[in-house]
């Protein structure tokens, strides 16, 4: 096939992780490298801070390989772990939406690394590449809203 000759494999393999995600369905591959070419990849340490609680949020991050956790303080000032992000999961999505300050601090549980969606990035495909910024909202908003289920689920 034409389109893995142009492509290198490290590419490719990034494309094939991207498509198995539930915020990317639906685009078509040939959108899929437009996507990737404007995530920005980043390796963090182990025990390296991602973000901080109360940083302003710019991006949403893709966990590529590694594990991230998700700590917030509890009463006692304490980090307190609240989730694990394993590849192929995402956190920080609130950022895409607005810039307001993070609600949860972020730590790389093991050398990681993540691919990163800004918001800049988002309004770009929404704006410039409505094929690809449609489908990004819509999962984005369906993921959301499960997420907020859960939660309100569990103050129960």
């Amino acid at each position: 096939m034409f389109f893995n000759r142009i492509y290198d494999e490290q590419v490719l393999k990034k494309i094939d992780f991207i498509k198995g995600l539930k915020l990317f369905e639906g685009i078509k591959k040939k959108h899929l490298i437009h996507v990737l070419e404007n995530l920005q990849e980043r390796k963090y340490l182990k025990g390296e801070t991602i973000f901080a609680e109360n940083d302003i949020g710019r991006a949403l991050f893709i966990v590529f390989s590694g594990k991230v956790g998700i700590y917030r303080k509890n009463k006692n000032g304490e980090n307190k772990l609240i989730s694990e992000v394993n590849p192929g999961e995402f956190f920080g999505e609130m950022a895409l939406l607005e810039e307001m300050p993070r609600t949860a601090t972020a730590v790389a549980s093991e050398e990681t690394v993540v691919f990163m969606l800004f918001k800049t990035k988002l309004e770009y495909f929404l704006f410039s590449k409505p094929q690809i910024g449609v489908h990004l909202i819509y999962h984005l908003s369906n993921i959301l809203s499960a997420r907020l289920r859960v939660f309100l689920s569990n103050e129960n």
